[in-house]
């Protein structure tokens, strides 16, 4: 079964645009990287500087080989320095999937 994460974080002050600049800057790496299938990055209508992000890869084995990648580290530790606190997590597995 598909390996899913969901993180939920806030931007701090004014670094909302910089939040955005480096998920887009991980596009291309993240579609080269075994096991990647999606990811979905969303704004909370109420608080654009929240977000909620979701990250699928086929297995968990391939999900935590990427968490253990130094360059994934260098990208959460960026991603982290804009961030007013750590992230809340929540792995999965996948149960369904409906799509249009």
């Amino acid at each position: 079964m598909a390996h899913v994460t969901h993180f939920r974080f806030k931007a701090k002050a004014g670094e909302r645009d910089k939040i955005l600049d480096i998920f887009r800057g991980r596009t291309d790496e993240m579609k080269a990287t075994k096991g990647f299938q999606r990811a979905i990055l969303t704004s909370n209508n109420n608080d654009p500087d929240e977000f909620m992000a979701g990250v699928m890869f086929d297995t968990t084995e391939n999900y935590n080989a990427n968490s253990n990648d130094p360059e994934t580290n260098e990208w959460f530790q960026k991603l982290r320095s804009h961030l007013a606190g750590d992230p809340e997590w929540f792995d999965g597995t996948l149960e369904e999937l409906i799509d249009a």
